[in-house]
């Protein structure tokens, strides 16, 4: 009876997921064919593309040099950023950025922190996430879906080996399992780490090998954490924190029949499954300490942590990406539309900003952002400016 139940479960599932990939579908014929101020790789579309990103950046042109930041790097008069081809991520405390610069000559160049190479004859980088400047799309929550039955996560793949009939993940020369299977596996940029969402034993044998049973988060460490409590669960979504420090799995628990989160620090929060296709992104991450941070799509002014409300703004938030959490998430902020917003229901105008990022050094949290100043002789100067808040 239970099986049955649960397969009811998976096709109202899968109804809602069609129905929201006809949505997604739609919306984004309907962008397709509305005019967009973005470069094309076409050489028929290059120049006015590339005249459409001139005529923005000279819209967010300053007056005059900004006074909180120093140059970072320099562009002629004949070049441009190709703002969809830009990368701006914190490590370490620090802001650190890639550029893709192209002049009229169809050239393009690369920066990253201050360092010009090339030319190239193509652009030599694609940023993971929509660009910071898109002030009306959402964040992606491609990167979280995760596989089940015949479909095979590509990394999972890679590192997959069956031994004596038995599924392993080999990883840096050391067998980890064995599994019935791997719903998503996710890797260290430096190799040495990975965390997987896995499926161990079941009601059948038959369930286990598609994926759906114990479902287990693990890595090349110690941690074991079971996503959900009973034998029938069906993995749904999987992220890692920003620091790779935590994990997360978003799960279907066919003994409760809820939507429930995990992480592997053991902190839980029960979901919806309105909010797992709101059509509005990924609305829930991994903190580095294993929290879960969230934005539930009925309340999308409220932030919550492991479930309850830790911070409010007086704007829904549209883009997880421009929530900026502060060891106090009391005092987190949000930008939007060349504002920053807030908890305390403070606001402060920020003009001509490109790629904000808030990092937070010890006592002190700072927004850093990017302003191109024109100078008399053509030139363009690149700041890389700083903001306490």
């Amino acid at each position: 009876m239970k099986i049955v139940t649960f397969l009811l479960l998976m096709l109202a599932a899968t109804s809602v997921t069609n129905a929201q990939l006809l949505k997604k579908l739609k919306e984004k014929t309907q962008k397709v064919l509305e005019p967009k101020n973005e470069t094309s790789n076409s050489s028929n579309s290059q120049g006015s593309s590339n005249e459409q990103t001139q005529k923005s950046s000279d819209a967010k042109t300053p007056t005059a040099p900004p006074t909180n930041g120093s140059v970072i790097f320099s562009m002629s008069s004949d070049e441009n950023m190709l703002y969809d081809e830009s990368k701006i991520i914190t490590k370490s405390n620090k802001v650190s950025y890639s550029f893709v610069i192209q002049n009229k000559k169809y050239e393009y160049f690369l920066i990253e922190d201050g360092n010009r190479t090339g030319p190239f004859k193509d652009a030599p980088i694609k940023s993971m996430k929509p660009s910071e400047e898109s002030e009306d799309g959402g964040s992606s929550n491609a990167g979280d879906e995760v596989s089940i039955g015949d479909k095979k996560d590509p990394v999972a793949i890679q590192y997959g080996k069956t031994i004596n009939g038995k599924l392993f993940i080999v990883f840096n020369n050391k067998n980890y399992g064995p599994y019935d299977y791997v719903s998503k596996m996710i890797v260290s940029a430096d190799k040495k780490q990975f965390f997987a969402l896995v499926t161990i034993g079941s009601q059948s044998p038959m369930m286990a090998k598609m994926g759906m049973g114990n479902t287990y988060m693990v890595n090349e460490g110690i941690v074991k954490q079971k996503a959900g409590t009973g034998s029938s669960t069906m993995p749904m979504k999987f992220s890692v924190s920003e620091g790779f420090k935590h994990c997360m799995a978003t799960v279907m628990d066919q003994t409760s029949q809820k939507i429930i989160a995990v992480t592997s620090a053991n902190k839980q929060e029960e979901g919806s499954m309105a909010d797992m296709y709101s059509g509005a992104g990924s609305n829930s991450f991994v903190s580095d300490n294993g929290d879960i941070i969230s934005v539930p799509s009925q309340s999308p002014t409220q932030v919550l942590v492991n479930g309850k409300e830790a911070a409010s703004f007086k704007v829904p938030i549209k883009s997880m990406d421009r929530l900026f959490l502060t060891p106090d998430v009391s005092k987190s902020v949000y930008y939007e539309k060349g504002k920053i917003y807030r908890a305390d229901g403070t606001e402060e105008s920020l003009s001509g900003v490109l790629f904000p990022k808030v990092v937070t050094v010890g006592n002190e949290t700072a927004v850093y952002y990017f302003k191109i100043y024109k100078t008399e002789s053509g030139t363009k100067d690149v700041y890389l400016c700083k903001k306490v808040i």
